[in-house]
């Protein structure tokens, strides 16, 4: 009698315990410094930009979001979500309808005043704005907090372990003087405060550009001349036969060396686990660089 007490004393004190946990609150703190708590895992979720949407389905969200802006097409299966508007401006009316219970919004570039009504609506907002490498697995993390999935941390960590192997391999070797051509008409670059310019650094370049006061500086092609880079990379939007402006100044050194690649944007631009790629993708041009440089 006293075994069949204490095993219903075990299972009254389990119930409770599980009650406890499936009522406690779910808290994170969002890229604004902003803590956005919830009482139950989201189910409803609202992408508003491209790089949000991949994360939430490389965490295994992809069944929950209900709603998200144009170019979210990565990966395929986000092509058959509604889409609600683009990164500018959504349709406000269409997300209420939606009834999500979160949405997650792009710091940089979503407007403001719409996402301050879906909060007094009751909508917890969630800012995604990964500035920095260790952002992405931060955000991923949240990203998992908010919605109760486990897969989180596993992609988060893998991304924590692949950049370690990407900054030790390239750690050592020969710095790089690398120009990051981000539009030909006008001529604009990037400076520091950029994630390419980040991943420059990880594969073993000096952005030319890094310490200009202008987050995205328009130039005359003396000042690409006066750095003279090694090395020059653009992106595949960028029209064929870009190359040719600057193989009109022979003496530049990227010129002497041949060194012009285009690169895949969506591997570059997009704060996801895709970036590592693209990283991957700009190490071997700059390897292909120094040895150009040996030879």
């Amino acid at each position: 009698m006293r075994l069949k007490l204490l095993g219903f004393t075990l299972f009254v004190c389990s119930q409770c315990l599980f009650a406890s946990v499936a009522q406690a609150d779910i808290s994170v703190t969002d890229n604004h410094g902003r803590v956005i708590n919830m009482t139950q895992p989201a189910r409803r979720v609202i992408a508003l930009a491209p790089h949000i949407t991949e994360n939430l389905f490389a965490i295994g969200g992809g069944d929950y979001v209900v709603g998200v802006v144009s170019h979210s097409d990565y990966p395929e299966a986000a092509l058959s979500v509604p889409v609600v508007g683009d990164s500018q401006g959504f349709n406000l009316e269409a997300i209420i309808a939606m009834q999500p219970d979160l949405v997650v919004a792009w710091a940089g570039g979503n407007p403001q005043l719409p996402l301050q009504r879906l909060e007094q609506l009751g909508i917890p907002v969630y800012y995604s704005d990964p500035q920095r490498f260790s952002d992405i697995p931060d955000n991923l993390r949240a990203l998992g907090q908010l919605l109760q999935l486990p897969a989180a941390e596993q992609q988060a960590a893998e991304f924590e372990e692949r950049l370690q192997q990407l900054q030790q391999r390239y750690s050592g070797r020969a710095s790089m003087r690398v120009f990051y051509q981000l539009w030909h008409q006008p001529l604009m670059t990037v400076n520091k405060s950029q994630m390419i310019s980040q991943v420059i650094e990880v594969c073993g370049g000096e952005n030319v550009f890094a310490e200009h006061r202008e987050v995205v500086p328009r130039l005359g092609i003396e000042s690409v001349l006066q750095t003279d880079p090694q090395i020059i990379l653009t992106g595949e939007n960028v029209p064929e036969g870009w190359q040719q402006q600057w193989l009109a100044w022979p003496e530049l050194a990227a010129s002497r060396l041949h060194q012009f690649h285009r690169l895949n944007e969506d591997l570059l631009y997009r704060p996801t686990m895709r970036l590592l790629d693209g990283t991957q993708q700009m190490c071997d041009a700059i390897q292909q660089a120094r040895i150009a440089v040996k030879q």
